[in-house]
């Protein structure tokens, strides 16, 4: 039977030159197991979104069986992500599907035990590596039980072990009659499937049996083409030893609270080598990567190398925010000093090497390209700096089979020109294709300290002048949003207080009530009422004193700088008294009372929101607002928006700080604030605001997209 249909299927994205779908026919049948394969860039996630409903078509009608529900994990699994606890996002599924709460707690447990992450199951979900963050998005979607399971390469950052775990998932899955629908770049995931779709530039050209495919050599040849026949022979260890060493690490640790990642951690990097480091998902290697790049201040340790390494990051979305694809690229070697002509040579050559055709990409918007694409953008944007040690983590994820293997070559290319060339990845090959391969469970086996950097240690000759590489000045910019984003996050466990323990509506009744006296005019003394009132909210929901301090304490000197700008350049525009003037500055009396209502609102907003969130769940939020607006419901006034548009926001709040962690990452990688000091920060702040817009729009999209995958309505 017949569970989706599609005919003369045409899809465009708004502002794109070409189609990204092409006259696409297509039939599903229940219990299907099929594969979609294609280069990166072909439309395979584009069909997939479209099967799952979350677009319509152009042209042409797709048909689907009355009653199904499909459930799809997105190629970006951060983006599916609903709540800020791990177990609390499994759940929101089923608490949709109004299940009792033992059904929705049983299901729960199901899932996440089946994806690998039940010992995580309190940890919040912004602190999981990407790894993590995919299993958990499958693990939201498999506790819907959808007829239709649609799977958009979600095995691409995960070790051999997981991913083999979670294709017999799959397989189970499927034997059990429901039906699949992969998108996959590995071999051997695509020949587990029944049947077999190959897209190339939006269009369907192949559509078949498994075993017709495999026989179709010229087609398998252009999906999985010799991914070894690019590649370099490795150097012998003989070599090895005759290189000086550029990058020596001693003794490196690091701990989340309550949660240690690594311990005396040593090992050393040859100059003009490529490295690979392996290890499962969720490990530190991510960590490890930003500890030795400068970008992160808390590891204990020592980390010398000749320069300062450079870090492409993991998530090569937020590592864009360029509106074009060369102008991204030239941000970092811009900032080092590169103009004109060398400019532009240095981007060429860094978009060549990276699989990405300056004459075909140059003038693409960002936000167009691909998952795969977007990633070798982020590769060639590191390249262009043309610094001495560098570093990439997972570079191929997403990369069909031809992009991986020109993106490997790419690697032994950089180290054969002399740069020292460390990377991530999970596969075997590419790792057997470096020249030195280390592996995270050998690596930090327990070891005596003394012994473990004696054991690294490369004779005083080799090591050269290295230099010891603290971490970065301007990393504390980066300290400092995580610290914002954990003032204003729900706890994994909220505490039982007189606040947590009022119903939902109740909960947010209140708060509604306290916000809207924070915002409207008001008189200096009622100002000082509304902050104790807020006060007594917190100390009522026990929110941790040193977490409202930490908030307020970041937000209160942007309100100051406001404050100077305001007396010295505006005018009250009233015959307020003249407390003091020196040439253009003048304080009133109406402005100092204004600053000091500004004084006293910002905590109280502060503390509002922070409490808040810290004593209400996601759903909680979505239930209360639902039964306070439920008579407007009843006169067909659609308050499902304004629901959603709350959830949002709350769920916003640590997602953006998140967001602007990565922009601002990528900056300082890129040398956006070497030398800025005092205000020139905050001049080179302000172009964060335009990408950071941009993601806000991408983001709420899609999270608008993740509830309604969730049966949210």
């Amino acid at each position: 039977m017949n569970l989706l249909e599609l005919r003369e299927i045409t899809y465009k994205y708004p502002l794109a030159e070409c189609p990204a779908l092409k006259n696409i026919n297509l039939s599903i049948q229940e219990g299907e197991f099929i594969t979609l394969l294609g280069l990166n860039g072909s439309g395979k996630s584009t069909l997939a979104r479209l099967i799952a409903g979350f677009f319509k078509p152009d042209t042409g009608s797709l048909v689907r069986k009355e009653g199904s529900v499909p459930g799809i994990v997105f190629q970006q699994p951060k983006d599916q992500i609903v709540a800020s606890v791990v177990e609390r996002d499994t759940a929101f599924g089923p608490q949709n599907l109004d299940m009792t709460p033992a059904e929705i707690e049983l299901r729960t447990i199901e899932c996440l035990s089946l994806t690998g992450l039940s010992d995580r199951a309190s940890s919040r979900t912004f602190e999981l590596s990407l790894g993590q963050t995919q299993r958990l998005a499958f693990s939201g979607i498999l506790a819907l039980f959808p007829d239709l399971l649609i799977l958009d390469e979600v095995t691409a950052m995960l070790d051999p072990a997981s991913r083999e775990e979670i294709i017999k998932l799959v397989q189970i899955w499927n034997e059990k009659g429901h039906t699949v629908v992969q998108v996959t770049h590995d071999v051997d995931e695509a020949l587990r499937a029944d049947r077999i779709i190959v897209m190339e530039k939006g269009s369907i050209i192949f559509d078949g049996p498994t075993e017709s495919f495999v026989q179709n050599q010229e087609i398998v040849r252009k999906i999985f083409d010799d991914e070894g026949s690019l590649y370099r022979e490795p150097l012998t260890q003989d070599e090895l030893e005759k290189r000086g060493v550029s990058l020596k690490a001693e003794n490196l640790s690091f701990s989340y609270p309550g949660r240690e990642i690594f311990k005396n951690l040593s090992f050393s990097l040859r100059k003009g080598s490529l490295t690979a480091l392996t290890g499962p998902s969720g490990c530190g290697k991510s960590t490890l990567f930003e500890c030795l790049s400068g970008l992160n201040c808390e590891y204990s340790g020592k980390i010398h190398a000749e320069d300062r390494p450079v870090l492409a990051l993991q998530e090569s979305e937020a590592s864009l925010f360029a509106t074009y694809a060369a102008d991204d690229v030239a941000f970092g070697a811009k900032n080092r000093g590169l103009q004109g002509k060398d400019l532009l040579g240095r981007v060429k050559n860094s978009m060549e090497k990276a699989g990405l055709p300056f004459k075909d990409f140059a003038d693409r918007h960002t936000f167009e390209l691909s998952g795969g694409e977007k990633r070798k953008l982020s590769v060639a944007g590191l390249i262009a700096l043309d610094s001495s040690i560098m570093i990439f983590d997972e570079p191929t994820a997403g990369l069909d089979p031809q992009s991986r293997k020109i993106m490997l070559s790419t690697l032994q290319s950089l180290a054969r020109e002399g740069k020292t060339v460390l990377f991530s990845t999970h596969r075997m090959d590419e790792a057997d294709a470096a020249d030195v391969h280390l592996d995270w469970l050998s690596l930090t086996a327990e070891k005596d300290p003394a012994a473990a950097v004696k054991e690294n240690a490369p004779s005083a000759e080799m090591q050269g002048s290295l230099i010891e590489m603290p971490p970065l000045k301007n990393a504390s910019i980066l300290m400092s949003l995580s610290k914002a984003g954990d003032a204003l996050t729900a706890p994994p466990q909220i505490p039982s207080s007189p606040i947590s323990r009022l119903s939902a509506s109740l909960k947010v009744a209140l708060f509604a009530l306290l916000g809207i006296l924070s915002i409207i005019p008001c008189p200096l003394w009622a100002s000082g009422i509304l902050l104790l009132a807020c006060a007594t909210y917190a100390a009522l929901a026990k929110y941790p004193a040193k977490k409202a301090l930490s908030a307020i304490a970041k937000i209160l000197p942007w309100f100051a700088f406001f404050a100077i700008i305001q007396f010295a350049f505006y005018s009250d525009g009233s015959d307020s008294r003249e407390l003091f003037r020196w040439k253009w500055f003048t304080v009133t009396q109406v402005k100092l009372e204004n600053l000091m209502k500004t004084f006293i609102r910002a905590p109280s907003i502060i503390l509002l929101i922070g409490t808040f969130i810290f004593s209400t769940e996601e759903r909680e939020i979505l239930d209360g607002m639902t039964a306070i607006l439920s008579p407007l419901a009843k006169i067909k006034i659609p308050v499902r928006y304004a629901v959603l548009v709350t959830g949002i926001i709350f769920r916003f709040i640590p997602l953006l700080l998140d967001e602007m962690r990565g922009i601002v990452k990528t900056q300082i990688i890129r040398g956006a604030f070497a030398n800025a000091r005092g205000l020139g920060k905050l001049k080179i702040l302000l172009p964060l605001f335009v990408p950071l817009i941009l993601q806000t729009f991408r983001k709420a999209q899609n999270l608008a997209d993740a509830l309604t995958a969730r049966y949210f309505s």
